[in-house]
């Protein structure tokens, strides 16, 4: 083997290696819902990758009331936003016929690609969580690399892996 095929195959290796992809865990659910999810509230301060979980779960057959939608339900309500996740909160969303409210938390590089998020959908009937999921970016090499932008997920990708596994949280309750 010569240099040049050395440094090749070296460059190859520790970039396979300096290199990871994105990662998703579900967060163990105790509850399970007796009931069916159809409509979703997104809590008001949720962000962009909020919106973009939104459209998702939008355009696979789910009623979603977005973040604005939500914010002037709950004033129309006379609660705030930490009301909801109280039993009367959950009770009175219940009761405008949302099933479940959804919390969705990112943080995002300077390149706008999001770095990892949290979600986590409660029932209106139980109070209690019946899906989450917790979502870290991938990485590779030095940021701002061309191994770092193929490895990274830009916002839709983040948003499909995490209704992914928000709904693979619902269908197994």
């Amino acid at each position: 083997m010569n240099k040049r095929q050395f440094l090749v195959w070296s460059a190859v290796v520790i970039s396979m290696c300096g290199c990871a992809s994105s990662k998703i865990s579900s967060l163990p659910v105790t509850a399970t819902a007796n009931h069916s999810v159809k409509a979703i509230a997104m809590a008001p301060s949720g962000g962009i990758l909020a919106d973009a979980v939104a459209v998702e779960l939008s355009n696979r057959g789910y009623e979603v009331i977005d973040s604005p939608s939500t914010t002037k339900l709950l004033v129309r309500l006379n609660m705030s936003e930490m009301e909801v996740s109280k039993p009367e909160g959950m009770a009175k969303l219940q009761g405008q016929g949302i099933d479940a409210y959804l919390s969705v938390r990112g943080v995002a590089a300077n390149d706008g690609r999001p770095i990892n998020a949290s979600a986590r959908l409660n029932s209106t009937h139980t109070w209690k969580v019946i899906a989450g999921a917790t979502w870290q970016n991938g990485w590779g090499g030095m940021a701002g690399s061309i191994a770092d932008r193929t490895m990274r997920k830009g916002l839709s990708e983040a948003a499909s892996e995490i209704t992914d596994a928000l709904l693979k949280g619902i269908q197994q309750n």
